[in-house]
């Protein structure tokens, strides 16, 4: 009887610890001995098709001519619409469209899919010196979208407006990883040229930010699977249900054969 008992109780045992964190899978950034860690390779982002973008020509001499770069009505609210909704970032932005140029009223045609921001920038304002000796151009990303889902606390979209984003950054606004996260198996997936890569990423070691996924693009998609062990730790409850009922059945059997 108590051999059975025994069993029962070291079957539960090895259910509760083979399903256990480890705490060195919940460390981010590891130390691997004494090399330092080579800072991240950041390439940066070329415009794409469908791509929204801000754009703002201003001149200080000649202020009656900024009515006529500008997308809104309303320049004052121009800023606050666009950054409290996408409605507001689809009124007051430029679309790059599929032949890759952005048409800006008085200058016409400009390219840009391929381009970097600052490529870009540049374009529009050698255009816009054309028309204004004082041109101010200020550009911005407004499609910076990235998506995190898998085990995280907040599976979300988010949208970005500044210039780079680290997937340390966006696991934290996706409210960090849940406990059932598997931090060595982490996966981005990226549009390169029309078609779908990914990256793998281990966020326990410190060679994360030397990985081209550390700098997230527009259009990302990071995926953080889970451990292992979830399954067996999310039916550890069951587990414990079902063993006690066998160590209550084995006992009442035994009263009985008694």
């Amino acid at each position: 009887m108590r051999k059975e008992l025994t069993f029962v109780a070291l079957l539960l045992l090895l259910l509760v610890t083979s399903s256990c964190n480890k705490h060195s899978q919940l460390l981010y950034l590891q130390s691997q001995g004494a090399a330092k860690p080579a800072k991240a390779q950041q390439e940066e982002y070329r415009i794409s098709a469908k791509d929204e973008i801000y754009i703002q020509i201003t001149s200080m001499l000649n202020k009656e001519i900024n009515n006529l770069f500008s997308t809104s009505n309303s320049n004052s609210n121009m800023m606050g619409n666009m950054l409290n909704s996408d409605v507001g970032i689809y009124v007051n932005t430029y679309s790059v469209c599929d032949s890759g140029y952005v048409e800006i009223p008085l200058i016409g045609k400009v390219d840009a899919e391929g381009k970097t921001l600052n490529e870009f920038t540049s374009s529009v304002k050698k255009k816009a010196l054309e028309y204004v000796n004082d041109a101010v151009v200020v550009i911005k990303l407004m499609s910076f979208r990235v998506t995190v889902i898998g085990e995280v606390k907040k599976p979300t979209v988010i949208t970005n407006y500044h210039d780079r984003l680290s997937i340390l950054e966006a696991i934290a606004q996706a409210g960090d990883m849940t406990d059932y996260a598997d931090r060595q198996k982490v996966t981005i997936v990226r549009t390169l040229k029309g078609e779908n890569t990914t990256i793998p990423i281990d966020l326990n070691s410190r060679s994360l930010l030397s990985n081209p996924g550390y700098n997230l693009q527009p259009g990302d998609v990071v995926i953080v699977d889970p451990r292992k062990g979830k399954t067996t730790q999310m039916n550890i409850p069951t587990y414990s249900i079902f063993l006690s009922s066998v160590s209550t059945l084995i006992l009442l059997l035994n009263y009985i054969v008694k």
